[in-house]
């Protein structure tokens, strides 16, 4: 085997197969890996954030085996620059996972790669990789790493991704759910079917995409307007990235796009993907006129009705454990979040005030008697602008 590593965003369209070959041939591929979504992410991000791809291909016989997507970028922490690494997908996808044939060892795949970045660690300081399926074929072959970089490398439960486990009888999936929660949500249906015609849609067409993600962005500026939190959609260039990525998933068969009418009203309009096996719940937009009628929970009830229908295994609510996901009878999953140090001056010094930094801020600190937390809090602030000091300092004298 040999690893390569890319710096032209274009090799990953030309090394990445298509979404049915790349479900086939590579192990527990999701939405998230779909060449479409990831050349999505890549668009919208590189005009906010100052980025440069970072590709490692694993090849044997001149055949591609493995292909690890990063980004590095410039990112300050407690005042300081480093340069880290990251998955291309970051923050909008939920599972991350490399590209690993089935066809050879994952461990020997990941292992070649892992060697590469870390003969080329002159380049980094730090390398994250977040949102990790814990126990899938990555994370495994990552324990292993851990085992001989015991020293380099940190593993962590990150976030919960709660998940709906289905099967052909509807009965059995219904009787998961919250009795008291489903009882009042078939009331509101029964009320809305009284005063006019409650109807669930499917985006099939390509033309239709347009208007209706046009709808979703109008629900959802207005469900948010005058909050706190005002829609992200009030941004041109997130429009831009949602319409985009709904597109390129569509061209890939992965866009799972519904809305809820009323008298041909549109109450409510729901985001996902769906991979053949999974339905993904992204994001959602109701109009607030409808809130007492709890749409944004009925549109999730019918399309777990068209889930079973369509003999869908799961429906996947993603990251965070919000409440309202646990009135479907969901379970849990995690994912997991790896570090990655060396022993270069740079990362080391990141490795120390991130550690500092987390301790400042940990359930186990705060629960120390509030004398010890001031106490320490002065001696960390302290610490950090000393060197903050030293460092302007340097740089000054030049």
């Amino acid at each position: 085997m040999e690893a390569i590593i890319h710096k032209h965003i274009d090799t990953l369209e030309e090394i990445l197969p298509q979404w049915t070959e790349l479900k086939e041939d590579f192990l527990e591929i999701t939405v998230f890996q779909d060449i479409s979504w990831l050349k999505s992410w890549w668009d919208y991000k590189q005009e906010e954030w100052k980025i440069t791809p970072y590709i490692v291909e694993v090849k044997k016989e001149n055949k591609t085996i493995g292909i690890i997507p990063l980004y590095l970028s410039d990112n300050e922490f407690c005042g300081f620059n480093f340069r880290v690494l990251r998955p291309i997908g970051i923050d909008q996808s939920d599972y991350l996972v490399p590209i690993l044939s089935k066809r050879y060892s994952s461990t020997d795949i990941v292992k070649k790669a892992m060697e590469k970045i870390y003969a080329d660690k002159d380049n980094w300081d730090y390398f994250e990789w977040r949102d990790i399926p814990e126990g899938s074929t990555f994370d495994l072959a990552l324990k292993n790493e851990l085992q001989e970089r015991s020293n380099l490398m940190e593993r962590k439960k990150d976030n919960i991704c709660p998940h709906l486990v289905l099967n052909k009888n509807t009965e059995m999936v219904v009787e998961k759910f919250n009795g008291s929660f489903l009882k009042g949500l078939l009331r509101y249906d029964r009320k809305l079917k009284r005063e006019g015609e409650l109807k669930f849609h499917k985006v099939y067409k390509e033309t239709e995409i347009e208007p209706v993600m046009s709808s979703f962005f109008e629900l959802h500026c207005k469900r948010w307007k005058d909050t706190s939190t005002p829609s992200k959609f009030e941004d041109k260039k997130e429009r831009e990235f949602a319409m985009q990525a709904a597109k390129g998933l569509f061209k890939s068969n992965l866009l799972y796009l519904v809305y809820l009418t009323h008298n041909d009203n549109i109450l409510v309009v729901f985001f996902g993907m769906k991979d053949g096996t999974n339905i993904y719940y992204y994001i959602h937009a109701m109009d607030p006129d409808y809130k007492k009628y709890k749409v944004g929970h009925l549109i999730m009830y019918y399309l777990i009705l068209d889930s079973i229908e369509k003999k869908y295994n799961i429906v996947d609510f993603l990251r965070g454990d919000e409440p309202y996901k646990y009135n479907w009878g969901t379970t849990n999953k995690f994912n997991i979040k790896y570090l990655f140090f060396s022993y270069s001056v740079r990362s080391v010094f990141f490795r120390l005030i991130y550690s500092i930094y987390n301790t400042y801020y940990s359930k186990r600190f705060s629960k120390k008697p509030l004398a010890i937390q001031l106490l320490m809090k002065s001696i960390i602030r302290s610490g950090i602008f000393a060197l903050g000091l030293k460092r302007k300092l340097r740089q000054k004298l030049g």
